[in-house]
């Protein structure tokens, strides 16, 4: 059986720009330092022919993430819906959700809806969901 997840990994336009990104809105620790892949032995592991990209591991909190940056051997930009299966997004908790909400609003961010929705379905959990610099869905919620 698979014991523990280790990390996710987050294929991004560019991982200085993510960071930059994240930077405004939470903490970000890198714990290995971006380091550049490329090779055929590779290629056969991750099945992409000639890769050529940057790894770098950060955390968030208590996640782990492998922030992919590819080179030459850039793939497709898909930009997923909520109801897109292999779809991501990431979520966040808050204690007040409606500063996070103004901080998103004021970097130029446009939310899904016009204020936090109150999910009276799920005893009051409030969310919001915007999409990052690589139009990853991310997820703010704050349990009443």
């Amino acid at each position: 059986m698979l014991e523990t997840l280790n990390h996710v990994g987050l294929t991004v336009l560019n991982i200085e720009e993510t960071l930059a990104f994240y930077r405004q809105l939470t903490t970000v620790e890198i714990y290995e330092e971006a380091v550049r892949i490329s090779g055929d032995g590779v290629g056969q592991v991750i099945n992409v022919h000639q890769p050529d990209y940057t790894s770098c591991m950060v955390r968030i909190g208590q996640r782990d993430f492998e922030l992919i940056e590819h080179h030459s051997s850039k793939g497709r930009h898909i930009i997923s819906q909520h109801n897109d299966s292999g779809g991501i997004h990431l979520a966040f908790m808050v204690d007040n959700i409606d500063e996070v909400f103004a901080r998103v609003k004021a970097m130029g961010i446009t939310p899904t809806t016009e204020q936090p929705y109150t999910a009276r379905e799920l005893e009051g959990y409030r969310a919001f969901f915007f999409r990052d610099i690589n139009n990853v869905q991310i997820e703010i919620g704050q349990i009443h």
